[in-house]
């Protein structure tokens, strides 16, 4: 019933900031941080989709309406938070760095000299790729950069070191980028890279 009273007033009010508070169970008193525990988002949020569906909204002769804004909401709340890519920009987000911004992305991404100069090796050697044995070795060597970059991520959070956070989100969302470049790989079709 939380759930709907915050619905309510955010329904009303537009999307909040903090898409935190949506999840009181995993992050109380809206807590921002950047571990979260997966199987206790995926659980409240199948509640809260329950609480908000429109058969279980009338509560006892009112009837506070819920729109599809109200179920688009979680949904973009629960993508946003279970991605540790998308969290990362949220958090910058509210604390005055959006990153979807290209002006902004830029002015970070140049703050990391080596990181063009990693990407084209890894680019190289994933075009240069002849086998899956091969494929799963880079793809090793990938996961260890994503896991490495998360690490790195949660403490700048807690030390709300936001402008170095903000270097790494750009270094996490390359090595997303080369994971799904991996996970595209075909043997002599062109590796493409999104940025």
């Amino acid at each position: 019933m939380l759930f709907k009273r915050l619905m309510s007033s955010t329904v009303s009010r537009r999307a909040p900031t903090n898409l935190f508070q949506l999840f009181p169970k995993t992050f109380p008193n809206a807590q921002i941080r950047f571990r979260v525990d997966q199987k206790s988002l995926r659980k409240e949020y199948r509640l809260l989709q329950q609480e908000s569906h429109p058969d279980s909204n009338i509560d006892h002769g009112s009837e506070l309406k819920y729109d599809d804004s109200t179920s688009s909401l979680l949904n973009k709340a629960y993508s946003t938070l279970k991605d540790s890519l998308a969290r990362s920009q949220h958090i910058l987000e509210l604390n005055g760095i959006d990153l979807k911004q290209d002006e902004i992305s830029k002015k970070y991404s140049t703050k990391d000299h080596e990181l063009l100069f990693d990407i084209l090796d890894i680019h190289e050697n994933l075009e240069n790729v002849s086998n899956e044995t091969e494929l799963e070795k880079l793809k090793e060597e990938n996961d260890e950069r994503i896991e490495s970059s998360e690490d790195s991520l949660e403490q700048f959070f807690k030390d709300q070191n936001y402008e170095d956070a903000a270097v790494e989100t750009i270094r996490l969302k390359y090595w997303w980028n080369i994971d799904n470049a991996i996970k595209n790989w075909e043997p002599g079709k062109p590796v493409n890279l999104t940025h």
